[in-house]
């Protein structure tokens, strides 16, 4: 075991956000290999840990507001941080190590695929002020004219494109995070649009909602738990440099391509546990996309049969359906719908039904994934 220990500092709001669960998890699972004891630190006592001094310390965060004034404050302290996000550009100023994504290789990538699938015009949608990562992308997209960002609500700002889609003449879309744009199918299909042939649409995350949708998400899946393993990697080479120097790690990222934009031949994977937009007050301040991620995080928590399960109850399967399909008793069934049902604090199992069908569509012309 290393004589030091290993500082991590999480930012508070992360709590519930799986992306940083999944940092977090590959942080364990690489520190146990490297036999280093992790001391996490108290955002509110940084400032008062004696011992910071030329301590290298990993920064989990992505919000601008919270992520600035804590490097500052460990900078001050004679810390060495080593940023642990999806992107640096914006923090660059503090010339930090870091492990990032490839974002703007993605967005490029994103752009030339869909320009080859005949699509003349693409919207960055629902970005958020907020967030380091979307100013990234929003940077690598390099079009303003033709960037919509959300200062409020992101339904919000979702149903005002649609209100004005026939006048902009976009027909592709680059949503912000798969939450942008599992609201966005869910409102055009609502409303009768043929997709993807009017828009094709691309989100960013991997979510389990969004490649369960009627027309499932074309989305960029970023492996949150490798982001994780490679920041304690980075720590090790760094600590092990007989020189002061920065370094920092890119990793790529992948195009999963499914229905809602038919832009490459590669076939669909399974989600990997995806990047869960942090709740931020009005960005998400709305029943539909608390709804949402409310069912993401259900898919995400539970195992493969609970998956099943509310994948099922999705398609408007009966519970003796279910039982068959997955060669158990509809007994069982029904104890995990109310282990579900009490978990995640619905009044009901009807309320648990209603939640999913929502979050998800209408399934049932689809066959299971």
């Amino acid at each position: 075991m290393n004589n030091e220990p290993l500082y991590v500092l999480i930012q508070p709001e992360t709590r519930n956000s799986y992306w940083a669960d999944n940092i977090r998890t590959g942080i364990r699972e690489a520190a146990r290999e490297w036999r280093d004891a992790i001391c996490a630190i108290d955002p509110a006592r940084a400032e008062t840990l004696p011992d910071l001094n030329e301590r290298r310390v990993l920064v989990v965060g992505n919000d601008a507001a919270w992520l600035e004034p804590a490097l500052s404050r460990l900078m001050n302290r004679g810390a060495q941080p080593i940023i642990v996000n999806a992107c640096m550009l914006p923090v660059r100023q503090f010339r930090c190590s870091g492990v990032v994504f490839e974002l703007e290789e993605m967005l490029d990538q994103c752009l030339a695929r869909l320009n080859a699938s005949g699509r003349r015009r693409t919207v960055l949608l629902g970005v958020n002020p907020g967030s380091v990562t979307d100013h990234v992308k929003a940077d690598a997209f390099g079009r303003p004219e033709d960037i919509i960002w959300s200062p409020g609500r992101l339904d919000d700002c979702v149903s005002d494109f649609i209100d004005r889609l026939d006048e902009t003449g976009f027909d592709s879309v680059i949503c912000a995070n798969d939450t942008v744009a599992v609201c966005l199918v869910q409102q055009l299909l609502a409303l009768g649009c043929k997709l993807p042939e009017r828009l094709h649409i691309i989100g960013m995350g991997n979510s389990y909602v969004g490649a369960q949708l009627k027309i499932p998400l074309t989305s960029v899946m970023f492996d949150y738990r490798q982001m994780g393993e490679a920041a304690v990697r980075l720590y090790h080479s760094l600590c092990a440099s007989p020189l002061p120097c920065h370094m920092t790690v890119s990793l790529p990222c992948r195009l999963i391509v499914r229905e809602s934009a038919p832009v490459g031949s590669k076939p669909a994977a399974s989600p990997i546990p995806p990047v869960i937009p942090q709740p931020q007050r009005s960005y998400f301040d709305s029943d539909m996309v608390q709804n949402i991620i409310r069912a993401e995080a259900m898919l995400q928590a539970g195992d493969t049969i609970d998956r099943e399960i509310l994948f099922g109850i999705a398609r408007g399967e009966t519970c003796d359906a279910i039982a068959e399909r997955l060669f158990f008793s509809s007994r069982a069934v029904r104890y995990r719908i109310a282990n579900l049902v009490k978990q995640y604090g619905f009044e009901n199992r009807p309320a648990l039904e209603d939640a999913i069908r929502r979050a998800i569509g209408s399934n049932e012309e689809r066959n299971p994934s």
